[in-house]
Order: structure tokens, then sequence, then C-alpha cells
């Protein structure tokens, strides 16, 4: 920082003291030793601009504060600039973080919604796993019936092809009981004939 660092409003070291009780104003320094040396001297002695030593002292004490509060001046201006484009930096970086914010909420909720699709999506799905077992399960016993359904289906056929021979012989049989009959009829008029 030009001019030194001061925090507050502290006074530079070269400020001329103040005195209480006498009216506020400042207390001229104490004389310089030359110019203790010249008072013994019946004329004062002059600097190059015609002014005694001791307003000359006075004069480069207020250049140099002088210089000293143009450089504050001018590090305050740049403090001031430097707290405006900060101030507005921290208002951008507040209104990104809220657009952050913003986003990842968004996020968020979308995130939560894919996962209760997932999770919807999941629960149906193992439904359906369990169906497909039960159906087959099912599959399996139906095929199991039709299984022994078939081989049953395969004995009554082969009974009823037994059956269909059986009923052969016998109406075949059934044709011949006439033929049986009368060659029985005939038997007996001859057993009959024969006895008389």
């Amino acid at each position: 920082m030009k001019g030194g660092s001061y925090s507050g409003l502290q006074a530079p070291v070269h400020q001329p003291p103040f005195v209480r009780g006498l009216g506020g104003g400042p207390v001229p320094p104490p004389p310089h030793p030359s110019m203790i040396d010249d008072s013994r001297e019946p004329q004062f002695r002059v600097d190059a601009r015609g002014l005694p030593p001791q307003f000359s002292i006075l004069e480069d004490r207020l250049a140099a504060q002088n210089q000293d509060v143009q450089g504050l001046l001018a590090d305050n201006q740049r403090l001031a600039a430097t707290h405006v484009a900060l101030k507005q930096e921290l208002e951008v970086a507040q209104h990104e973080l809220q657009r952050i914010m913003h986003y990842i909420d968004s996020l968020r909720a979308e995130e939560e919604i894919m996962m209760r699709e997932m999770y919807d999506k999941s629960m149906r799905s193992e439904m359906e796993l369990r169906e497909v077992d039960a159906m087959r399960a099912e599959i399996q016993k139906i095929r199991a019936d039709i299984k022994e359904f078939t081989s049953g289906r395969q004995e009554l056929t082969s009974q009823v092809h037994l059956m269909t021979q059986d009923l052969a012989r016998l109406t075949a049989d059934l044709q011949q009981i006439p033929t049986l009959t009368a060659e029985i009829e005939n038997t007996k008029q001859e057993l009959q004939r024969a006895r008389f």
C-alpha cells in the first residue's frame, strides 16, 4: 500500500502533537537545534526559499502528510473498486450457485423418479417371473396329465381292439346260431324217427 500501512485513521509519526487545555490547536514542535544555536545570533538564518528553518520543516512535514493522504486516497479508491468488483463476482457466484443447486435438485428429482420407476418395473418383473414360474409348473403338470391320458388312451384303445375282436367272434357265433338250431332240430327229428 502506498505511503505505508495504516489501520483506521492513525496519525503519521511526523504529525505535530496536540496538547489538551490549550484550545486544541497544534503546538509547534520544539525548535530545531540549529535554530537554538541561531537564536543566540542577532540575525536568524533562512533557507534557499527565504523561509526560516522552522517553517521550512513544517512545510516539508505538510508536504509529506499531503503525499501520504494522496496515497491513502488512491489506495482507498483501489480498495473501493476492488470491493465493487468482488461484490459483483460474489453476486455472480451466488447466482451460479443457485443455478447449480437448482440443477442438482432437478437431477435428484429425476433420479428419484427413475429409481421409483425402476423399483416398480422390478416389482412387476418379479410378479411376472412368479407368474411365469406358476405357468411353467402348470404346464409341466398338464404335460404329465397329457402323458398319463395318452397312456390311458393307448390302454383303452388296446382294450377296445380286444373287445372289437371278441365282438366280431361273438357276431360270427351268433350268425351260426340259426344253422346250429336247425341242425339241432334235424337231429331231434332224426332221433324221434329212429325211436319209432
